[in-house]
């Protein structure tokens, strides 16, 4: 099972589309799994305000975002505390943003059938050299008047 790192509150109207059940069966045994941590924050922006026009507008947004991110140096300033903690150490998470409660079923169930699986390949992507040294993101974004998800990928920011 994937770790659950962080889990916000939410409020009534809105709900996860998947669970960390879900998400850990959904990947199988992709590479870098074993070292992922999952997220469920209450928006995918960070005003609250500014998603709820997002949903009020039905505006496409990313309901699940994975994403490596490389290990950094200890900064001058930085604390022998945090170092320990593992905070300079490269991450690999995957955020599940929530979605109003009536989207539930319709964006659990594009995740499942499409999303999970586009995951599992990304994290297959990672061969080579070099891939490490950067940042490489990939966000799931659900657009509801269309009721589609679609992937959009950046690397190397």
């Amino acid at each position: 099972m994937i770790p659950t790192q962080f889990k916000s509150k939410l409020p009534k109207t809105l709900s996860w589309p998947l669970g960390a059940e879900t998400v850990t069966a959904g990947l199988g045994e992709a590479p870098h799994v074993a070292e992922c941590s999952l997220w469920f924050s209450d928006a995918p922006v960070w005003r609250a305000s500014e998603f709820q026009q997002m949903l009020h507008e039905a505006q496409p947004y990313p309901v699940l975002v994975a994403e490596y991110r490389p290990a950094i140096r200890m900064p001058y300033g930085g604390s022998k505390a945090m170092e320990a903690m593992g905070l300079y150490d490269d991450k690999w998470q995957i955020h599940v943003n929530p979605v109003p409660r009536a989207w539930r079923s319709t964006v659990g169930a594009l995740l499942r059938e499409k999303g999970l699986p586009q995951v599992a390949d990304w994290l297959r992507s990672f061969t080579g050299s070099g891939w490490q040294n950067r940042h490489h993101r990939l966000e799931l974004v659900y657009a509801p008047r269309e009721q589609s998800l679609s992937e959009k990928r950046s690397d190397g920011v």
